[in-house]
């Protein structure tokens, strides 16, 4: 190879060629002190079992997320800033070696547990725990320590008198044996016995710097003079003799048995087990000395460098080239691939270039090329190469550049160039001349001025009918050999925009336009969906051999599913049909150029873009099947962070809610989406790509937050994390409050009732008093005065006949006052109580009963006299007692006569009944009984009247 470099070269030189070879760049994903790395010097690297990786630096301890950094220091739990070893033990919990010892990280928080401070003046170089679950821990000077799982701490040296050296690491087989790499010996502990491997036939100056032992039960060992390997009970040094660039090592990971990552002071290294695969700064390295590996769980590998912070490789599907590594521009226009195998390389501005085999060689102007500005190369049936460039067309045959003359061909920026296989014409597409069909005997042009659709062209295809497709700035125009027709936006295109045509194996055509993507089957033009990603603008539809799509945009390159894009209605199964690759996965610019895209016969898509072009190898693709992790990272209620792993209950107006979360995913960490739901508000699933979400005003209530992550190739999350809480309702929407409100509201409206009854009552009372005051004033003494007259004016000299008319007068108007006297006293409210009913009871029957030798007997034991009665019940029930008072002085001969009257508040009772002789049979319908009947009609009263030993008026009622 080497010889063959140098022949080429000259032979190229002299005939006035420039060839260079120069490797390729590869994916490396720098994270530094811009993303928050506390410090670009990582000494030591572990991924924790959320899935986050922690970063040991020479001050500070930082975790990534694969965005960002937060960083821990001594005022954290740190014992000393300056970081050695991290490690993580069988139960997940990461121990962290310091300059002065040990703190354990528990998620995190850190603490240095009691039975490790004897070891806080030790700088702690390695930490490993063996099968039996004791933890080994190398020290920088003070040799190897011991926790045993009973938590006593031993020193290894002191119990096999092993020498105090510097540890570098311990490792253990599955036989059980432990290797202790010190800096001047390999040591063997097994069953208490010690073995002592020399090493100084390899070299005087070998110092260990690490140790791994891979599933065989071979160990490795990175030193000063390159790569140890042990492996049956012999010892193999590979160093530069092998190809190895650096024998300076410093770290080994193993990926597989074959793929041994080596870092080294002057990059990074590859072993197959026989040979070494190099990578430095020129490779996209980030630093030349690497201090550290490690694999995560998706099999990427990440290296800690010194002063370039931690960098990622997560694969090698991309192989880029740029100005700084052989391109001779950045903008790359298009490829085509020669009879040889050897690709040729359109750039704007570079003339154009021949990959062959790593080796680069350059046309330009100066060896004929008739503009450095190319847009097309196309390989003819007669492996002649058309160059289509800003000024014209160049064909490259033999060695030689021929361009066309202006009288064999006038027009110029050419696009893109086809042939037909069957007249050997030439389809010529123009940025401003529409098409032109070149042939044999000259040219004809198809434009808007003769009735083609558009000036711009940007593409030409061939079907398998031998009918041609014209992308153009008006839209799609098709000529079957006859006659031209069209298809635009009109007809569904998503713009008339044009750029790319793809006819796919189906024989579908797929145009790529300034708006997206769209596939017509023949019938009609569908456009695919978005991605959820910013772009708008498709470059091109390809398919690799195997036949899957890509589409490339400004964001860059989609690798597609068409059945599920345009079949599925759902949102998830449709984001998971878009996989995207860009700058994370090796892609030199996320933004690709019109066109610029190729398969070659090797498998490899070649890819053109703003800042160099990209080698796509999809035969290397590697489907992510590991889960991503997903943890909150912060939770906000109206701005104040609560604890994920707690239930809460807030108020009212604790009602924003704002939650921050990251998936774990570091093969494409941009690419990572989420499904969320709030349970008592969504309705179903979300999905964003954002990582906050923000609930601005919660109504009271229950609340459940669910969140699950995917990775870029859709695949979920283990873990959901959830979020219970509760939004108290207001205290003016609580039962209790309701409930007094209620009540307050049902008090204020009985009271005010209360309040008008009691003020109208008050008032009525008033009038009767009023009314009552002035019959008996006014009506009453008048009445009075006039009995009084009657009776002066009977002591005068009168006839018999005036006299008897005066006495009648008199009794009529003492008559009438009697009974005034009774309205009166039930009019005035000052009379209503029940004593003042039995008063007036008691006065009446004294007036009847004077002079009559009648015993009375009254029964109001257990009457409360301050009740008050209604006014009609109070004078209903008097005039019943009066009624029942008089039959018994005028018909019942009684000698004795018992009175009972009761009063509960809601019935009352009244029981006239004497000893005589009771009622005539012909008077139990007379006037008086009619009355008393009539009365109690009036107030709803049960009236018994009956003569039997006696007579017996009993009245029984309730209050309404």
């Amino acid at each position: 190879m080497y010889f063959r470099a140098i022949i080429t070269t000259a032979l190229l030189f002299a005939t006035g060629l420039v060839s260079t070879v120069h490797s390729q760049y590869l994916p490396f994903r720098t994270y530094s002190i811009e993303l928050g790395l506390s410090e670009s010097v990582a000494h030591t690297l572990v991924q924790d079992d959320r899935g986050y990786i922690w970063v040991g630096t020479g001050f500070g301890l930082n975790r990534f997320d694969g965005r960002s950094f937060k960083q821990f220091y001594e005022a954290d739990g740190l014992p000393n800033n300056r970081i050695h070893s991290l490690y993580q033990d069988q139960n997940q919990t990461i121990w962290v070696g310091t300059e002065t010892g040990l703190s354990v990280l528990h998620r995190d928080s850190l603490v240095t547990p009691a039975e490790v401070t004897g070891l806080n003046s030790y700088s702690i170089l390695d930490i490993y725990q063996d099968s039996e679950g004791n933890y080994w821990f190398g020290t920088d000077g003070n040799g190897v320590w011991m926790l045993t799982a009973e938590k006593e701490l031993l020193s290894i040296d002191e119990k096999y008198g092993l020498p105090a050296e510097r540890v570098r690491a311990v490792r253990q087989t599955s036989d059980g044996a432990m290797w202790i790499g010190s800096r001047e010996s390999l040591i063997k502990l097994h069953d208490d016995e010690v073995t002592y491997f020399s090493l100084t036939k390899f070299s005087p100056d070998l110092r260990i710097r690490t140790l791994q032992v891979d599933e065989y039960d071979r160990v490795w060992a990175a030193t000063t003079v390159g790569l140890l390997l042990y492996e049956n009970e012999q010892f193999r040094l590979y160093n530069n003799e092998h190809g190895l660039n650096d024998n300076r090592l410093q770290a080994v990971s193993i990926e597989a048995y074959d793929r041994v990552w080596l870092g080294s002071e002057s990059g990074i290294s590859l072993f197959n087990g026989e040979s070494f695969r190099n990578f430095t700064g020129s490779d996209g390295v980030p630093a030349v000395i690497i201090y550290a590996t490690m694999i995560d769980a998706e099999g990427n590998i990440w290296f800690g460098t010194l002063g370039g912070g931690i960098t990622v490789l997560t694969g090698e599907l991309f192989e880029s080239y740029d100005i700084d590594n052989g391109l001779t521009n950045n903008v790359v226009t298009g490829f085509e691939e020669d009879s040889e195998g050897n690709i040729w390389i359109a750039t704007y501005g570079g003339g154009i270039l021949r990959y062959d085999d790593g080796f680069f060689t350059i046309f330009r102007e100066q060896q004929g090329l008739i503009d450095d500005k190319v847009y097309v190369i196309y390989n003819d049936s007669q492996n002649r190469l058309w160059i289509g460039t800003r000024d014209g067309i160049s064909i490259y045959e033999n060695g030689q550049f021929r361009s066309l003359s202006q009288q064999e061909f006038p027009f110029r920026v050419i696009r893109k160039i086809k042939e037909d296989p069957e007249t050997g014409d030439f389809w010529i597409a123009t940025y401003n001349d529409g098409v032109i069909r070149l042939t044999d005997s000259g040219y004809v042009q198809h434009h808007i001025g003769n009735g083609f659709l558009h000036n711009t062209v940007m593409d030409i295809k061939r079907d398998e009918n031998g009918t041609y497709w014209f992308a153009t700035y008006g839209g799609v125009a098709i000529f079957d050999g006859h006659e031209f027709t069209e298809i635009t936006i009109a007809d569904g295109l998503p713009s008339n925009g044009v750029i790319h045509i793809h006819p796919d194996h189906l024989g579908n055509m797929w145009f790529s336009t300034f708006n997206g993507v769209a596939l017509y089957d023949g019938e009609r033009v569908r456009r695919l969906p978005e991605s959820g990603q910013t772009e708008t603008i498709s470059y091109f539809t390809i398919q690799d051999l195997e036949k899957n799509y890509y589409v490339g945009t400004n964001v860059g390159l989609y690798s597609i599913v068409p059945d599920v894009l345009l079949n599925s209605t759902e949102t998830e199964q449709r984001l998971k049909a878009f996989r995207l690759y860009n700058r994370n996965q090796g892609l030199v610019a996320n933004e690709l150029n019109a066109g610029a895209s190729f398969v070659a016969s090797d498998g490899s898509v070649w890819l053109g873009t703003v800042e160099g072009l990209s080698r796509f190898w999809p035969q290397r693709i590697r489907k992510n099947e590991t889960p991503p992790g997903l943890e909150f990272e912060e939770i906000l209620v109206s701005g104040r962070e609560v604890n994920p792993e707690r239930n809460y209950q807030f108020n009212h107006d604790q009602n924003f809610v704002q939650f921050s979360f990251t998936g774990l995913s570091y093969e494409a960490p941009d690419q990572i989406f989420y499904q969320y739901k709030m349970h008592g508000l969504d309705e179903g699933w979300q999905i964003t790509r954002e990582r906050t979400i923000r609930y601005p005003s919660l109504s009271p209530g229950e609340y459940l937050f669910e969140l699950r992550a995917f990775n870029a190739n859709g695949v979920v999350s283990t873990r959901t994390a959830d979020f219970g809480f509760k939004i108290l309702q207001p205290f003016y929407f609580r039962w209790w409050f309701v409930l007094l409100v209620v009540l307050l509201l049902l008090a204020i409206v009985l009271f005010s009732i209360r309040y008008f009854r009691i003020s109208k009552q008050v008032d009525i009372e008033r009038m009767r008093v009023q009314i009552a005051s002035d019959l008996h004033d006014d009506v009453g003494s008048s009445l009075t005065e006039l009995a009084l007259q009657t009776d002066f004016l009977q002591a005068g000299q009168l006839s018999d006949e005036v006299k008897q008319t005066l006495r009648q007068l008199g009794a009529h108007s003492r008559k009438i006052v009697s009974s005034l006297d009774d309205i009166v006293w039930s009019i005035d409210s000052r009379n209503d109580t029940a004593g003042d009913l039995t008063d007036r009871m008691q006065d009446y029957v004294n007036q009847v009963f004077l002079n009559k030798d009648v015993e009375v007997l009254y029964n109001f034991d257990h009457l409360r006299m301050d009740e008050k009665l209604p006014v009609d019940v109070k004078e209903n029930v008097y005039l019943i007692f009066k009624e029942s008072i008089n039959n018994v002085v005028k018909h019942s001969n009684a000698t004795r006569v018992q009175i009972t009257f009761s009063f509960s508040g809601k019935t009352y009772s009244l029981k006239i009944e004497d000893n005589g002789t009771g009622i005539n049979g012909n008077r139990k319908s007379g006037q008086g009984l009619r009355n008393i009947k009539m009365r109690a009609e009036r107030i709803g009263s049960e009236i018994d009247i009956y003569s039997n030993g006696g007579f017996t008026v009993k009245a029984t009622g309730s209050i309404k």
